[in-house]
């Protein structure tokens, strides 16, 4: 019996030459020829420049931004490099980011409360930011934490050795750039971390935004920590414009906190603001003249609805010079005690130094006078005589402050709806 079976399966299955070879060049063609085909069809197309274009008309669809791409590849499965990206203002044309090269791939992350969390990872190299338009990257962020970009995963990681910040006037460089966009159970958070290059500091500048959705409407909060090195104002300035007027050189050193409500802002700010210019913060808003360095220290400065509620702090500047008004306005409107000698006709007076501390709030305004070299009660010291001294009377009202450094101007109103008015 096994003879029969194995003669009749050799008869069955025995097939002519002619028959194999065929079947052999079948093969070849279908398993060997016909894929190669397709892959090197499939790398030619992914490497035309109308995928690149195709890849930013999607990209400009999503983030709202026009983009264009120099060039696109495919390294290995599940990633993809672009080359040559950028952005601008979807109305103006405007440069907002050039980056020369973007690695873009899936990473799984440790997560202890899910196991593990699948993000998307980027990592950037070179990128520029111009810092006229950053409102669009803050409004991008907006909409990314707000849901409001399709296709976009909410878990997202951007890694650069270093970012430059640039406009016309200066320029500024991050290094050991990190950020992160992640959910959580009550919302999205954005958070970015960075050093300052030249000051490898062990604690780095933080910043953090939050999207909470257990308020109707949902709200944004954000938290920003300067680090073991102070911030340069400039930069802050780019998204807090009460940091614009400080000077070029200012730094702030400190922390703040801040969280949208229905009636506005509110949050608090303490730290040091280093190198403050007086000539740019005085002079150029204010019809009168005052020039130096000051150094500012805030022990705390609570504000809500878009006006400061209370501060406290100290200012600490010179030497330098005043105006002869601001003056006799600090004389008449605040009540300094002033020298009875009388004041250069020219209009300006050197001083050596300006020290004092402050407190500010619905009651009013109390000053008191450090000047290190005529003792206590001092508020402004020239070479050899007190320009400006205590007043007998504490606290004076906030409406002298505004009297004595804008009168009848319109920087008038803008500090009436900012200062802590009775």
């Amino acid at each position: 019996g096994a003879r029969l079976y194995n003669g009749w399966s050799t008869r069955m299955f025995r097939l002519h030459d002619r028959t194999r070879r065929r079947i052999c060049i079948a093969g070849f063609f279908g398993l060997c020829v016909v894929p190669t085909i397709i892959v090197v069809g499939w790398c030619i197309a992914w490497n035309l420049p109308w995928h690149a274009r195709a890849e930013a008309d999607r990209l400009r669809r999503q983030l709202g931004l026009r983009g264009s791409i120099a060039k696109l590849q495919h390294p290995r499965p599940g990633a993809v490099v672009y080359e040559g990206v950028e952005l601008a203002n979807p109305e103006t044309g405007a440069t907002v980011l050039r980056c020369r090269k973007i690695e873009a791939g899936w990473k799984k992350f440790p997560d202890p409360k899910k196991g593990g969390n699948r993000s998307l990872v980027l990592i950037a190299s070179l990128p520029r930011i111009e810092a006229g338009q950053v409102d669009q990257l803050w409004l991008l962020v907006e909409r990314l934490l707000g849901c409001r970009l399709g296709g976009i995963p909410t878990d997202v990681r951007l890694l650069a050795d270093e970012v430059s910040l640039s406009s016309e006037e200066h320029a500024q460089t991050l290094s050991d750039v990190e950020g992160s966009i992640e959910s959580l159970a009550d919302g999205l958070q954005a958070r970015l971390s960075f050093r300052l290059p030249g000051n490898p500091t062990p604690e780095p500048a933080r910043i953090r935004i939050v999207r909470n959705r257990q308020v109707t409407p949902p709200a944004t909060g954000f938290e920003l920590f300067s680090g073991d090195t102070p911030m340069p104002c400039s930069m802050l300035a780019m998204g807090l414009d009460g940091f614009e007027p400080l000077g070029t050189r200012s730094r702030f050193h400190g922390y703040i906190w801040a969280n949208q409500t229905s009636n506005g802002w509110q949050g608090e700010i303490t730290g040091r603001l280093i190198d403050v210019d007086l000539d740019r913060l005085v002079t150029d808003r204010f019809p009168h003249k005052l020039s130096g360095t000051a150094e500012v220290t805030i022990h705390r400065a609570r504000f809500s609805r878009g006006r400061l509620d209370e501060a406290a702090g100290s200012v600490n500047a010179g030497p330098g010079t005043i105006g002869r008004s601001l003056l006799e306005a600090a004389a008449v409107r605040l009540r300094l005690v002033t020298d009875p000698r009388p004041v250069d006709p020219a209009g300006v007076v050197p001083y050596e130094q300006l020290a004092f501390s402050f407190s500010i709030d619905s009651h009013g305004l109390e000053l008191r006078g450090h000047c290190a070299a005529d003792g206590s009660g001092v508020i402004l010291a020239g070479r050899d005589a007190r320009l400006l001294g205590d007043p007998p009377r504490q606290p004076q009202p906030v409406t002298a402050l505004l009297q004595m450094l804008a009168p009848a101007t319109r920087q008038t109103d803008w500090l009436s709806r900012r200062l802590p008015l009775p």
